[in-house]
């Protein structure tokens, strides 16, 4: 369940015009901006996730905090391309921008996609399970 919440928080919709817009793609939430991504079983938060236009495809940025107490082991990232059903059309298992986080410690990652389909029109962010 937890990482059904990380996907549905964490992922956001792209502008429906993504293939075919030279422009940034307008993006939404899931949720309301002012709603915290939930720490993961982990212990980290995957948040302010930013999918950009650019000449060769799609760069996909955000950032991993951890927001507790103690350090935090890094896992792999899944970035995932959903079409307007959030049906699965690609995705990318990714190394972590670093391998473990200090408390109140933030990381930022991106992870370009070259060619993403055309029906793609969400993405979701989360850790990759083992």
């Amino acid at each position: 369940m937890a990482l059904l919440a990380v996907i549905i928080i964490g992922g956001v919709f792209i502008d429906r015009h993504f293939a075919t817009d030279q422009q940034a793609p307008a993006v939404a939430p899931h949720t309301a901006a002012a709603t915290p991504a939930p720490e993961t079983e982990i212990g980290l938060v995957i948040r302010k996730i930013v999918p950009a236009r650019t000449p060769d495809g799609l760069v996909v940025d955000g950032e991993i905090a951890n927001p507790g107490s103690v350090p935090r082991d890094v896992p792999r990232l899944r970035v995932t391309l959903q079409d307007s059903a959030e049906k699965e059309l690609q995705f990318k298992t990714v190394d972590p921008p670093k391998r473990r986080l200090e408390p109140g410690e933030v990381a930022h990652f991106e992870t370009p996609f070259t060619n993403p389909p055309d029906a793609a029109t969400g993405v979701v962010v989360t850790f990759a399970s083992s």
